[in-house]
This record gives C-alpha cells, structure tokens and sequence, in this order.
C-alpha cells in the first residue's frame, strides 16, 4: 500500500509541474471571493488526480464530503494528494486530522452545527481553522454565529448531482433583496457556468460545485474549468 501511495504522489507532482507550466488561469484568489468544490461521496481511482487539477486551475478549495468514509480512507486521500495542498481541503468529518495533515479547514452539517457549543467553537477558530456549516432555512442566518467563514446555502439551483433535488427558488430571490454583512454565504446546488449569471447581483459570496467538477475526464478539466472561469469573472455579487 504504502509503494501504492508513493508512486500516485509521483505521478500528481509529475502532473502539478505540467498544469503550473502553462499559466493558462489565473488564481481566483486575486480575482473574487471562492469558488468551492466538493467531492463525490464514493471514492474512485482517479479522484486525488483530478483534485490536484481542480487546486491547479481555479478552485480555491475542495471540501473532502464523504458521509461514509472511515478514517484510514480519508488518510489514504490525503497522504496522496501532495502536503502543500492541504491547508485548501476542508473535512467534513475525523476532524483530529486538521493536525496531522495540516488540512486548513472543517466543516459541520447542519445538525452539527446546532448542538455545537460557542465555546467549541470558539477553540476550533483558535487553531487557525476555516469553519464551515450548512444552513437551509434564511431565517436562521441571522442566529448563526459570525465564527464560521462561510455558510453553504441551498439548493439554489436544480441538483445535477443528485436526481430530485430541485432548487428553492425563494432562495435567489431573496438573495437578490437582502444583505448578510456578517456573514458570508455561499450558493450550492445546480452551480455550472451556465447558472452562474443567475447569481449577478445577488449578496452570495462565492459558490460551490459538486457535479459539474467531476463528470469530466482529467483531459477535459482544463477545458471546464477555462468555461467556468469565463462566467465566473463576469459576475457581479453585491456587497
């Protein structure tokens, strides 16, 4: 296993050095607030590849959500993908891994995120974490404390993951009428380039991308991530 894990580390440095010889993207860090990208639930052969080139070529972070993943898996995942990269993962659960990984960030469901104690929280933040948790009730936003760095809202558009999970569309509707200052949320659900414009002048702060990031080939994220790119700096969120 161990042989296994060092020769993909090989072959992701191999492709990284690739990616970064064509500055053909520039990093949306310098250009608007994140454009987030979450995994599949399952593990599949080529996934840490195609993470390091979603890292390489626009996505500012990937979320590692996988509800039923023990804990040796997501160390296999993450021992894979290369050290430098890891304060840009967020986990979703195994939380004690942020140490021995150096991931940047945790996330909380929705659930989680009610029961959790301010002090909790509190001592999370002061480990230097990036704090996340879900919200699907606008409502409640307000009560949310300002600790987490974002807030995933949805679904704001039709899933194109998950088959039946349709778009509230109160959710774009509001957010096109009210402000959060102290908070910073992010649209999820159905986000492709195409539903991207949808967003122009709506007080989301970034978005996050399950399905169109990974129903392509490896060859085919430069080419995806040049169309999302392209929508993404048209974009006019409001303060």
């Amino acid at each position: 296993m161990r042989e296994e894990v060092r020769g993909k580390k090989e072959e992701l440095r191999e492709a990284e050095v690739r990616e970064n010889d064509n500055h053909l993207l520039p990093h949306t860090f310098s250009l608007k607030p994140p454009i987030i990208g979450l995994t599949k639930e399952s593990f599949y052969d080529s996934e840490a590849d195609q993470i390091v080139r979603w890292l390489n070529n626009g996505i500012d972070i990937i979320h590692l959500r996988k509800p039923n993943a023990t804990e040796e898996e997501i160390k296999n995942l993450l021992e894979i993908i290369p050290a430098h990269f890891h304060y840009r993962i967020t986990i979703h659960q195994h939380y004690h891994l942020t140490k021995e990984y150096n991931v940047g960030g945790i996330h909380f469901k929705e659930s989680q995120r009610k029961e959790l104690k301010l002090e909790a929280l509190k001592d999370w933040k002061k480990k230097g974490l990036r704090l996340s948790s879900s919200v699907h009730q606008m409502d409640e936003i307000s009560e949310i404390p300002t600790l987490f760095n974002y807030l995933f809202l949805s679904p704001v558009f039709d899933s194109t993951s998950k088959i039946g999970y349709n778009s509230n569309k109160e959710i774009l509707k509001r957010m096109k009428k009210e402000r959060f200052p102290h908070h910073q949320i992010i649209a999820l659900g159905g986000i492709t380039p195409k539903t991207l414009s949808m967003l122009d002048g709506s007080s989301f702060t970034g978005v996050a991308i399950l399905g169109y990031l990974w129903n392509a080939s490896s060859a085919e994220i430069k080419n995806k991530a040049f169309e999302l790119q392209s929508s993404w700096k048209t974009l006019d969120l409001m303060p």
